[in-house]
């Protein structure tokens, strides 16, 4: 029988809590268990062991960030929502970066929950790139770029690198922003243009 009070998704927000004081790959049943104040057994209730662990909180990394890239954008598209969801997926990675370690894990699960969450995740991009009117080849490869340039951003900061003092890096963050929404403007335009003289 599963500990009264004891949820799934108690477990996974104490896992979550824990992941960012200890690491996600220090995160271990039987310290989460003494958490929580329950037999690792009692787990076992809920979870079916470590690799599922590590996919819900990887699906929990996916819905915090998602949520909060869904607020800084407030419905806002093209390069004014891009400079809003750019800004916002910084902080996340800033403030919460052992969720987004776990979030990063995605591709290796093939959890039917898991694939649609990431699915949803790409769609912001999609909607972001929706007033460029992209031909969907060209908007998945724009859509990656993006993509690419903030986890990469946000890896090489994580991994202690941009310590030159001769540049700030957030500025470099925010000249990276200032590019990609550029381009994204660029493509608008073109597309306006079409419109124009159809």
């Amino acid at each position: 029988m599963p500990r009264k009070g004891l949820s799934r998704e108690a477990i996974i927000d104490t896992a979550a809590a824990l992941a960012e004081q200890k690491g996600a790959e220090n995160l271990t049943l039987r310290e989460l268990a003494e958490t929580l104040g329950v037999k690792t057994a009692s787990l076992y209730n809920h979870l079916q062991g470590l690799p599922e662990l590590n996919a819900r909180l990887a699906e929990c990394a996916l819905d915090r960030l998602m949520d909060t890239l869904e607020t800084a954008m407030a419905g806002r598209t093209g390069a004014e929502g891009l400079r809003a969801l750019a800004t916002a997926y910084r902080t996340f990675a800033r403030e919460q970066p052992q969720l987004y370690r776990a979030m990063v894990s995605l591709p290796r699960f093939s959890d039917p929950s898991l694939v649609e969450r990431k699915h949803a995740f790409m769609d912001l991009f999609n909607r972001v790139l929706a007033p460029c009117r992209l031909p969907d080849d060209r908007r998945i490869h724009l859509s990656r770029t993006i993509r690419s340039a903030l986890h990469g951003y946000c890896a090489l900061a994580a991994a202690g690198f941009f310590q030159s003092p001769l540049a700030s890096p957030v500025e470099s963050y925010e000249q990276i922003i200032e590019w990609l929404c550029q381009i994204v403007k660029e493509m608008e335009e073109q597309d306006h243009d079409k419109a124009f003289y159809q």
